[in-house]
């Protein structure tokens, strides 16, 4: 049986986040699934668009970060604590488990070449 479930999505970091989904849906044509933002914080605009499996997520930066600021894998598992186990276990480095939205718990990661990803569990 398969640890990962499926990859859930793909996160791009962006400047301007307004610029960016007029582009992803008036140019594209993407639909909108869900929008989040905190007023007064560009940093925490997170804008998600319905791509099939996977779901496109525009998440909005106010500045670039070096290293960080590439896109971001999401992979989906049943249970947090065991997936997070059996990959250090199996030699992956995760951060610790953290729950960045209710009922949402994440650990992050990134492969050989420092590419970013995430295991997520949705409650």
């Amino acid at each position: 049986m398969s640890l990962i479930k499926g990859l859930t999505k793909t996160i791009l970091y962006v400047k301007d986040i307004d610029t960016q989904v007029q582009f992803y849906r008036d140019r594209l044509g993407l639909e909108v699934k869900s929008s989040l933002s905190i007023a007064g914080r560009n940093d925490k605009q997170w804008v998600e668009f319905a791509t099939g499996e996977c779901t496109l997520v525009l998440h909005g930066n106010l500045a670039a970060q070096h290293g960080k600021d590439r896109p971001k894998l999401a992979f989906h598992v049943n249970d947090i604590q065991t997936a997070y186990k059996e990959l250090s276990d199996r030699g992956v480095k995760l951060s610790p488990i953290r729950s960045p939205s209710p009922g949402l718990q994440i650990a992050e990661g990134a492969d050989p070449e420092g590419n970013p990803f995430t295991i997520d569990c949705q409650s």
